[in-house]
């Protein structure tokens, strides 16, 4: 794929290689000796230095798995993986498919998996610590790709074809929201028709062991691998933007909680914009909601 215009059109052919730090893919001419997104305040720095793979190295370390989660919804994930390892989502609806998030690498047999489940027609992630590798899927079907453009500097492997100011709908019953706050451009998809809010970042759960769709704790964060709170305003900017949503399930980058919705989400947020905000897994019990 070789999108944009002379003498730029041939950046999108060269080979990507990942991090195995934090999972985050970079096109490059040769392996490279930096990653900017472990360099970023939200991350860490590898404490023994970066290993970058290519991709039939991360094909090979990295198993790639995929399951229907529920009706229409799937799963596809990497076990074992390095790098944060987040989950990509594959949404079926009757006016196309749309792709949310990546897993870290996409084998063959999960791209020819996808191809018969109608392949993808929009492609979209909350921010660039879960893209994974959303450039194969882009590669492989030609996809919209519609992201925010605050995050825009962190999208050089791909082609953003579909840049939205506050809302998109790019599919039917499909809602794109910016909410900013962990990143600038991050964003979350909203599914009418299921109830189900994919946020990204915005918010964080501990899960049962023995039910792992069932969420126990909940937070949110700037940063969550350094415990750094989000501040009043963007608080109130993420309450806004679920208060308008219809949500009963949650679902993040890591975690399926089937059992918090928009009133545990505003319950939480509501607590910190009455004291003061902080980073720490709230009992969804505590909260004061409901059936919790």
């Amino acid at each position: 794929m070789s999108p944009g215009y002379l003498p730029f059109k041939d950046a999108l052919d060269l080979p990507a290689f990942f991090c195995d730090n934090c999972g985050f893919w970079q096109r490059h001419f040769e392996r490279p000796t930096s990653c900017p997104l472990c360099v970023d305040a939200r991350h860490v720095m590898p404490q023994r230095g970066w290993h970058f793979r290519d991709l039939a190295e991360a094909r090979k370390l990295y198993p790639c798995h995929w399951a229907e989660i529920e009706p229409g919804v799937w799963r596809f994930w990497n076990d074992p993986v390095d790098g944060i390892g987040s989950s990509g989502y594959l949404i079926q609806t009757a006016g196309g498919n749309l792709a949310f998030e990546g897993c870290a690498v996409y084998s063959e047999a999960a791209l020819a998996a996808i191809a018969q489940l109608g392949g993808v027609q929009v492609l979209s992630a909350s921010h660039p610590h879960s893209y994974g590798a959303i450039w194969q899927l882009q590669d492989r079907f030609d996809p919209e790709l519609a992201l925010h453009p605050g995050d825009l500097a962190w999208s050089g492997a791909l082609c953003v074809s579909w840049p939205f100011d506050e809302r998109l709908e790019p599919l039917p019953g499909l809602e794109l929201h910016l909410t900013a706050g962990h990143f600038d451009g991050h964003a979350v998809l909203f599914d009418r028709a299921r109830k189900i809010l994919f946020c990204g970042d915005c918010l964080k759960f501990e899960l049962d062991p023995r039910d792992l769709r069932r969420a126990t704790k909940i937070s949110t964060h700037k940063a969550f691998v350094r415990g750094i709170p989000l501040t009043q305003r963007e608080l109130r900017r993420y309450r806004d933007v679920f208060a308008a949503l219809d949500f009963t399930q949650t679902w993040t980058p890591f975690e399926q909680a089937a059992n918090s919705g928009r009133r545990e989400a505003l319950a939480l947020i509501d607590t910190m914009l009455a004291t003061r905000p902080h980073a720490f897994p709230v009992p969804l019990g505590d909260l004061g909601v409901a059936d919790a």
